[in-house]
């Protein structure tokens, strides 16, 4: 499998350390209140979890979806909720998608008030509607700041962050989604391969079995 090219290595860990380090301040959890950052929104798990994973996803794709609900939460509970896995998501709408853009920038918006997690999950259940209405309705169902959530919307930076998050994965030869970069902080550098496609929960259990048993010899 590819595997992270040297030039994209200190993005990747910016992306999911949210910072240009390996030691960057701790995650948000999905519950915190709306003091969560721009950039602290999107990771969760221990920082120093032995294994890393980026996932790069479409809101608008069926595939990201079904490994949005029907992997990632067994995922989170039995590997990043027990410190084993630090989890980033950096977005990766595909040309295909109308929506996707638009759909990526309201999660990060939301994900500024504390609330990326669950407001991405109803994303991707309501992925056959997604459009302005919808996420003003979803918004207001997790009681949002409106006001904020508009102006965030409207914030041209938003789009920029959407597109240095797909730039990276371009750089990585990653054209698809689900994708996802599974591996270790090694020396302040993430190494990692390429995984694409809705695998099964048992095949990323392999995976991170297989780089938990390396990280302990």
């Amino acid at each position: 499998m590819p595997r992270l090219t040297a030039l994209a290595t200190i993005a990747a860990v910016a992306l999911l350390a949210i910072a240009a380090a390996a030691t960057a301040g701790p995650a948000v959890d999905a519950a915190a209140p709306a003091a969560a950052t721009a950039q602290q929104f999107n990771v969760i798990g221990r920082e120093d979890a032995p294994v890393s994973i980026i996932e790069f996803s479409d809101l608008q794709c069926p595939h990201c979806a079904r490994y949005a609900t029907q992997t990632f939460p067994r995922l989170r509970s039995e590997y990043v909720d027990t410190g084993k896995v630090r989890y980033a998501v950096g977005d990766l709408p595909l040309p295909m998608h109308a929506k996707a853009m638009g759909a990526a920038i309201a999660a990060r918006c939301a994900g500024e008030q504390g609330r990326f997690w669950e407001y991405r999950d109803a994303l991707f259940r309501a992925r056959g509607t997604l459009g302005p209405a919808s996420y003003d309705r979803i918004a207001a169902e997790f009681g949002l700041d409106m006001t904020h959530f508009a102006a965030c919307r409207e914030d041209p930076g938003q789009a920029e962050r959407v597109q240095a998050d797909m730039a990276l994965a371009r750089s990585n030869g990653i054209v698809s989604t689900p994708a996802f970069v599974i591996g270790r902080v090694v020396d302040g550098q993430f190494r990692g391969d390429v995984v694409t496609g809705a695998k099964p929960y048992e095949f990323f259990a392999a995976k991170i079995d297989a780089l938990l048993a390396g990280s302990q010899r």
